[in-house]
């Protein structure tokens, strides 16, 4: 049973806010990656608001950039952020029961913030977390491509990862959700070893057999089924 409660002060939502910034700064540089495909301003703004997927919008960049159909685009978005739904799985609990308040908070919901919650914070906290990421994601990918105009060319090359901040922040945040969730598997080692070691299996086979886009499908589905039955 999580000890979440429903309700919050707005010393909670500070205290959240505080919590979430550092991986909401960890963000701004990525907004240098548009500046890098010539998209414009109010293009990447429309696509932050409405995407608010980092790695769906690293994915479609370059493929927008080569005139790639928009079922190509949508399929690619669609395999790379499979990985929400294990992460629906265990956060769907933390979401009011308003439909129109659920689909919000459903649709702020990204990595960052996932790493950032505890399942004990209070619904105003996880709005404050929420809100704080989407809206440092938003602003900093927008001034990142404002900013860019005044920046030469050759600062832009392609080679430049402004990204890795960010990946850097969510590997550690990541960390901290596997050592919180991975005791309560009941399953035993070798349960646990075989499972993992057939996901691998079939991860292997799979990327062999149909590339770099589409083999962690299995992963996923497996990761949400356990995750659903471990009740983690």
């Amino acid at each position: 049973m999580s000890a979440r409660t429903s309700g919050g002060t707005p010393g909670g939502a500070w205290a959240a806010f505080v919590r979430a910034a550092p991986t909401g700064l960890a963000l701004v540089p990525v907004g240098m990656l548009a500046a890098q495909a010539n998209w414009g301003a109010l293009d990447v703004l429309l696509f932050g608001v409405l995407g608010f997927s980092g790695s769906g919008q690293f994915a479609l960049l370059p493929l927008a950039a080569q005139g790639q159909g928009f079922l190509t685009m949508l399929l690619v978005a669609v395999s790379i952020n499979s990985r929400y739904v294990p992460i629906a799985f265990v956060t769907a609990s933390r979401l009011p029961r308003a439909p129109l308040r659920r689909a919000f908070l459903a649709h702020l919901l990204g990595d960052e913030a996932y790493a950032v919650e505890h399942e004990q914070d209070a619904s105003v906290s996880i709005l404050a977390i929420r809100l704080t990421i989407y809206g440092a994601w938003v602003l900093s990918t927008l001034a990142g491509v404002l900013a860019a105009g005044l920046l030469p060319r050759s600062s832009l090359s392609g080679g430049m990862n402004l990204g890795f901040p960010a990946s850097a922040v969510l590997l550690v945040l990541s960390f901290g959700q596997l050592k919180a969730r991975v005791p309560r598997i009941a399953a035993p080692w070798p349960r646990r070893l075989a499972e993992m070691g057939l996901c691998i299996a079939a991860a292997v086979l799979l990327f062999a057999w149909l590339g770099p886009v589409w083999f962690w499908l299995p992963s996923i589905a497996f990761s949400s089924w356990r995750l659903w039955r471990a009740g983690a």
